[in-house]
Parts: C-alpha cells; structure tokens; sequence
C-alpha cells in the first residue's frame, strides 16, 4: 500500500484529500504545516507527497528542498493556489529563477482550483513509477 503525506494548511481540503485517497486505497498522513510535515518525513517513509507551497512555519519550497535532500526520496505533487509564472510575493523570499529551480524538483505541479479526478489521474500515473519496498 502506498503511503501519502498531505501538506497544507487548508484543513478542509486535507479532510476532502484524505478521505478521496483513502477510498482510493492508499495510506494518509495529514501536517497542517510546513515543520509538521518535515516532522513526519523524519518519523515515516512516504512514497507520494501532495505539498502546498503556501504554508505557515516553514513554506513549500523549503518543504520541498528539505525533502530532495533525503535518501530515499518520495515523489512531489504540488497544488499551488498562485498561478505559477505570476510576480513572487516579498515574503516568500525567491527570485523568479530559484522559483522555477525548486519547482522544477517536484514530479506534478497542480493549481487550485483543481477537478478532484484530474488529481486522481496523476496520482496513479505517479504510483504507477513507484517500487514499493516490502
């Protein structure tokens, strides 16, 4: 069974996330923020992450850089609720090139708003290029 680690602050979408993956038989863990969710990667092995870039604590692209760092590392799906492409805000501390650099780490980029079956699709296109370790 594959193991998901859903990062995002917004709680309904993880409930929503979480309840969809699971019907769809796979495993969910659920951090509302970017240190929570580094937290976890510490704790358990993921195969599949679903990342907001958004986050409170720490944000998605250093999420993100934190998790290619590991040794084994999972694959990144990201849904971003700003356009990629549009201005950085001052706070998320990026130029537009070290944007496109981590982004260009992740496996799947998604905006929200997104079609949940569209989300469905490349998750299993993603679960489709994992090994799974018995």
């Amino acid at each position: 069974m594959l193991k998901f680690l859903l990062i995002d602050d917004d709680e309904e979408l993880c409930a929503e996330l979480a309840q969809v993956l699971s019907f769809e038989g796979f495993e969910v863990d659920v951090a509302f923020d970017g240190l929570e969710g580094l937290q976890h990667l510490q704790q358990k092995q993921y195969q599949i992450i679903i990342l907001d870039l958004k986050l409170p604590g720490l944000n998605g692209f250093g999420v993100l850089k934190g998790i290619r760092k590991t040794v084994k590392s999972p694959k990144v799906l990201i849904l971003s609720g700003r356009p990629l492409g549009e201005p950085l805000l001052k706070e998320d501390g990026l130029s537009q090139d070290e944007e496109e650099k981590i982004l260009n780490m992740a496996d799947v980029v998604i905006n929200k708003p997104f079609k949940v079956e569209n989300l469905i699709q490349k998750i299993k296109a993603l679960a489709l290029t994992i090994v799974v370790d018995k």
